[in-house]
């Protein structure tokens, strides 16, 4: 029974084939000949402002599209290459000089005539029907129109077939639509970052098995992967038909279709929310903040709308797990640490973005969240962790440090923006919060000679010093002890950057700009009464970010600000005579 509808699916194809080849050629032949002379469409034979004698060397579909034309015929390149979305032939407005019909141009409309001839014969052969008539069909699939659950795929099918192409699309594509092919080179470049990296919560073993595959990762996945593979590569890719800013737009272009395609399962969500991830971060990386905080705020929708922030049993709601029963169902079959430490991502990247930029987070404060933080626990093991409350630092992984201290500055910044004056430290919210941050630093690892300090720990201890810095800094000129906090916080970032071997690295985390700018710029503010140990960390905070601003843009945007700030300074003080 299926070969026998297979046979007649194929046999109505082949018509429709067939009816179309014929009805182009014989459409062709009747607008470019006319008992064979080139036709000439009418009212075409002058412009506006040109005289009626004037000959236009390009064709209609050229001058319509206004781009430029090389004039051969029958059929000019544009048209063979790249043809307009009506498919309109390609015709011209005049006849050359001496424009017979030469013994080349008859063999073609010879050769084109019998082969009309043979695509009827075997249209009749197929349906015995009128090869003069053209059969039409629905344009549209009602599919398209049914929730995901309730679609019915043919055998054969995944829900992924799908995927690349939620709407059928008419004419030629253009060049931003073309497949990207990602090869093992670029994969393995990506990987060799990002395996171990907070921004990349899917597993990188079945990433790098499956991303080849296809149909598994949606394109603008694929294209961001390559897309950082090409930023971080030390080298230029060989094997890279595409330069990065056209990797770029392919990247925005798809991981924006891929949205809205609408609904999907739990598995696209997640690898939707990991395009954004990458996006954003790129964005920020290269200094170009409005775009980072549009696709931090797209991840972190999609992060919300699957329930990823209720993963785990809530303390003021027990019984709540995910919110969406779909999507609970779906859950068995996707690594737990996957979704778990997708929503951390989303929120770091959230943080990352309110840090560097300054702008109001994202996520509300009250935000009722109970997903278990991404202490790499075993597949299934989602029970419940305080969010912010008890013990912030003990039995917890460094990934989970480095977003507890982002949480730590996001949260001092939303409270200094909230209550500005100079009253302010005598409030009990100040010193709670001047309470908590002396704590979780007091409990971070201290400096070990035997282990230099590494990217996630450098950066989590930044945050947090950054974090009194804001707290601390407004009062330096008011009260002695605030200066002393602020000097601390400086030096604690100093001592671990001297513990930091940056060769090592082996890529640079952009938000290390704003925040060591930040801790440079409390140094140069007091100059003044700096002593020895206050210059030293000044000048290994610059050194430090001349090496890391090798590789990230927005560190050198920092770095140049920062620079400016501290000659401005210096110039102050040599004019009084304080140097």
């Amino acid at each position: 029974m299926g070969s026998a509808a297979g046979a007649v699916h194929a046999a109505h194809s082949a018509q429709q084939l067939l009816v179309a080849s014929s009805a182009d050629i014989r459409g062709f032949l009747g607008q470019r000949f006319n008992n064979g002379i080139m036709t000439e469409s009418p009212g075409d034979s002058g412009s506006r402002g040109r005289p009626a004698s004037y000959l236009h060397k390009a064709c209609l579909n050229c001058r319509r599209r206004k781009i430029g034309c090389d004039g051969e015929r029958p059929i000019c390149r544009r048209c063979r290459v790249q043809p307009p979305r009506s498919l309109t032939p390609c015709t011209y407005s005049h006849t050359p000089v001496g424009g017979g019909v030469s013994p080349q141009l008859e063999e073609v409309m010879e050769s084109m005539q019998n082969r009309i001839h043979e695509l009827e014969h075997q249209l009749e052969l197929l349906s015995g029907q009128d090869p003069s008539k053209v059969f039409l069909r629905e344009p549209y699939s009602n599919r398209s129109n049914q929730p995901l659950q309730e679609q019915h795929l043919a055998p054969g099918e995944s829900e992924f077939d799908t995927w690349d192409n939620p709407m059928q699309f008419f004419g030629t594509p253009s060049p931003i639509e073309e497949p990207l092919e990602l090869t093992e080179a670029l994969i393995d470049i990506f990987l060799r970052h990002f395996s171990r990296h907070p921004f990349f919560f899917l597993d990188p073993t079945y990433f790098q098995q499956s991303a080849l595959l296809p149909d598994l990762f949606p394109r603008g996945l694929l294209i961001a992967v390559a897309l950082w593979a090409s930023r971080v590569s030390t080298n230029p890719l060989a094997d890279s038909r595409y330069s990065e800013e056209e990797l770029l737009s392919r990247t925005v272009h798809h991981v924006a279709r891929d949205v809205a395609a609408g609904a999907a399962s739990l598995r696209r969500m997640l690898h939707m929310i990991q395009s954004e991830v990458l996006l954003s971060l790129y964005y920020l990386d290269s200094g170009r903040l409005s775009e980072s905080n549009y696709h931090r705020a797209g991840a972190t929708s999609l992060a919300f709308s699957a329930g990823l922030h209720q993963l785990g049993a809530s303390a003021h709601n027990p019984t709540s797990t995910v919110q969406d029963a779909s999507i609970s169902v779906q859950m068995g079959a996707i690594p737990g640490t996957e979704m778990i430490d997708s929503f951390w991502s989303v929120l770091l990247i959230n943080n990352y973005c309110v840090a560097a930029s300054n702008t109001p987070s994202g996520i509300p404060c009250d935000a009722p969240i109970s997903t278990p933080w991404p202490t790499h626990l075993p597949d299934g093991a989602l029970f419940s962790v305080p969010f912010i409350d008890g013990d912030d630092v003990t039995g917890h992984s460094p990934l989970t440090l480095l977003v507890k201290a982002s949480i730590q500055l996001e949260r001092t910044m939303a409270f200094t923006a909230r209550n500005p004056g100079a009253a302010l430290p005598h409030s009990p919210e100040f010193w709670a919060i001047e309470s908590r941050l002396d704590t979780f630093r007091g409990h971070l690892p201290p400096v070990d000679s035997a282990r230099p300090t590494d990217h996630l720990s450098l950066v989590t201890h930044a945050f947090v010093n950054v974090a009194i810095l804001r707290l601390h800094a407004p009062y330096t000129d008011l009260y002695t002890e605030a200066r002393s906090k602020c000097l601390a916080a400086a030096s604690c970032v100093a001592v671990r950057l001297a513990d930091t071997r940056l060769a090592e690295w082996e890529m640079t985390d952009p938000i290390l700009g704003p925040l060591l700018a930040a801790v440079a710029d409390v140094l140069i503010a007091d100059l003044t009464h700096a002593g020895q140990q206050a210059n030293t960390d000044l000048q290994t905070l610059l050194s430090t970010m001349q090496t890391l601003a090798r590789r990230s843009p927005l560190i050198q945007e920092y770095l140049t600000i920062t620079q400016q700030r501290y000659t401005s300074a210096q110039e102050s003080l040599g004019l009084f005579g304080l140097l």
